[in-house]
C-alpha cells in the first residue's frame, strides 16, 4: 500500500518549510481596525486573507453579545451538550432554521466535526431519512476541501470511494450510474464553493441523487452567508431556497457568518436527534465556545434583519471592482460572484517571493501552492470583503504590478 501522506509531504516540503522559515506564514497580529492589521514586529498591512467575507466579526452587536454572555455564563460550561447546555444553543439553532427556510439544524465547534459526526452515520445506512441497505459508493469531488478528503480512509471502511472531477457533469453522472447498475447506493460528497476556486453543479448533483436513489452531502462553508436569501448559502440559492430531502448541508459559522463554529442542516428532526445521540464529535467533542455562540446568535439576527443582504450587495460591488482593476492579470474565479480570487503566479518559489514582496509593501495575501493547488499553479489567494475599499484594491494592484516587475 502506498504511503500517500509521506509522498505529499516529501513533494511539498521545500515550499512549506520556506514559507515558515521566511515568516511568510504564521504572522502574529497585535491589533486591527477593519482590514488594517498591525503585526508584533510593528509592520502594518491591509489584509486580503480573512474569510470573513462580510466583515461581520467586528460588528458592535456581536461584541456586545459576547460581553453579556460572559456575564451570564462565564467563559465556558465544560460539559457535553447531551447532558446540559445553555440557552444560547437552542436560540441559535432556532434562528439558523429560520435562516435556512425551515430546515432543521445542529451546531458544532467547527465544520470538520460536522463531517466526522455525520459522514460515518450516513455511510452506515442507518441515518434516519437517509437509510439504505445496499453497500454505499462514495463519489467524492477531487478538489474537495482537505477536511473532506481526510475522511476517505474512514469511508473506505463502508464502501469504495471514487474521486471525480465535479466540473465534468458526464463524469458525475457516470459515477452515479455505475453505482446504480452495480446495486450500490451513490453518495456524493463535495464542496459547494471551492476554497481555491470553482463551484459544484449543485442542482445537477441533486438531480442525480434522485435519479439513482442516492444522497448528496455538501460542504457549503465558503457559500454560507454570502449567497442566498437570509445568507442561507450557495446550496440553498441553487435549490431556490427549498432544501431537498436527499441533501445534507454542512455550513460554517466561522467565515462570512462572522463568529465561530459549524452546523448541519437537513429537512428532518429525526435525523438531527439521531446525530445528537450517535455523532461522536457532538457527544464527546466538547461544546463550542460560549462567547462565540453568543456572537453567532447576534450574527443570526443580522442575517434576518436585512444587514447581511446589504453587505452581500457591498461584497458583490467589491468583487466586480477587483475584476475591473485586475483585468490584465490571469485570475482564478474572475467573472464569478465568488469573493475568492487567485492571482496566478505558477512557479512555487516565485509565488513565495511575490507574497513576501507584497508583505513588505503592506499587503497580506495567502500564497497557495502544492498540495493545496496543482503543482506549477501556485497563486496569491485574495479573500475579498464587503469592508474592503476601492482604494485598497487599487493599491493592491499597483503594488502587485511593481513587485512582479521586480521579479521578472
Amino acid at each position: 500500500m502506498s504511503n500517500w501522506q509521506k509522498a505529499k509531504i516529501e513533494k511539498s516540503y521545500k515550499y512549506q518549510s520556506r514559507v515558515f522559515s521566511e515568516n511568510i506564514n504564521d504572522l502574529t497580529v497585535v491589533s486591527r481596525e477593519g482590514k488594517e492589521i498591525t503585526l508584533n514586529d510593528g509592520r502594518k498591512m491591509t489584509e486580503f486573507v480573512s474569510c470573513s467575507y462580510l466583515g461581520l466579526e467586528t460588528h458592535p452587536d456581536l461584541k456586545q453579545a459576547i460581553i453579556e454572555s460572559v456575564e451570564r455564563f462565564g467563559a465556558q460550561l465544560s460539559v457535553a451538550r447531551t447532558r446540559i447546555k445553555v440557552d444560547l444553543f437552542p436560540s441559535l439553532e432556532s434562528k439558523l432554521s429560520e435562516i435556512m427556510f425551515g430546515a432543521h439544524t445542529l451546531t458544532f465547534n467547527a465544520v470538520t466535526p460536522c463531517h466526522l459526526a455525520v459522514l460515518p452515520l450516513l455511510a452506515s445506512g442507518e441515518l434516519p431519512e437517509y437509510k439504505f441497505s445496499n453497500t454505499p459508493y462514495f463519489i467524492m469531488e477531487k478538489t474537495a476541501h482537505a477536511t473532506l478528503q481526510i475522511n476517505r480512509g474512514l469511508l473506505q471502511q463502508f464502501g469504495e470511494v471514487k474521486r471525480v472531477d465535479f466540473q465534468d457533469k458526464n463524469a458525475i453522472s457516470e459515477a452515479f450510474e455505475f453505482a446504480h447498475k452495480n446495486g450500490l447506493t451513490p453518495v456524493s460528497i463535495s464542496d459547494s464553493v471551492g476554497s481555491m476556486g470553482g463551484v459544484a453543479p449543485v442542482k445537477f448533483i441533486v438531480e442525480m441523487a434522485h435519479t439513482f436513489n442516492g444522497y448528496a452531502y455538501i460542504d457549503d462553508a465558503h457559500g454560507t452567508s454570502i449567497f442566498g436569501k437570509n445568507g442561507s448559502g450557495y446550496v440553498m440559492e441553487c435549490l431556490d431556497h427549498k432544501l431537498d430531502d436527499r441533501v445534507i448541508i454542512a455550513g460554517s459559522l466561522s467565515k462570512a457568518f462572522g463568529s465561530h463554529g459549524g452546523y448541519i442542516a437537513c429537512n428532518h428532526k429525526s435525523t438531527i436527534d439521531f446525530i445528537k445521540a450517535y455523532g461522536t464529535t457532538y457527544t464527546f467533542g466538547g461544546p463550542p465556545s460560549l462567547p462565540g455562540i453568543a456572537a453567532c446568535v447576534a450574527a443570526a439576527d443580522l442575517h434576518l434583519n436585512g444587514v447581511v443582504e446589504r453587505r452581500q450587495q457591498d461584497l458583490n460591488n467589491r468583487v466586480r471592482y477587483f475584476d475591473e482593476v485586475f483585468n490584465d492579470v490571469e485570475v482564478i474565479n474572475k467573472g464569478t460572484a465568488m469573493p475568492i480570487r487567485g492571482i496566478l503566479i505558477g512557479n512555487e518559489d516565485k509565488a513565495i517571493s511575490m507574497c513576501a514582496k507584497m508583505h513588505s509593501r503592506g499587503f497580506a495575501t495567502t500564497v497557495a501552492m502544492y498540495p493545496t493547488v496543482e503543482e506549477g499553479r501556485a497563486i496569491l489567494r485574495c479573500a475579498l470583503s464587503a469592508i474592503h475599499t476601492r482604494e485598497s484594491i487599487d493599491a493592491l494592484y499597483s503594488n502587485f504590478s511593481s513587485a512582479l516587475s521586480e521579479l521578472s
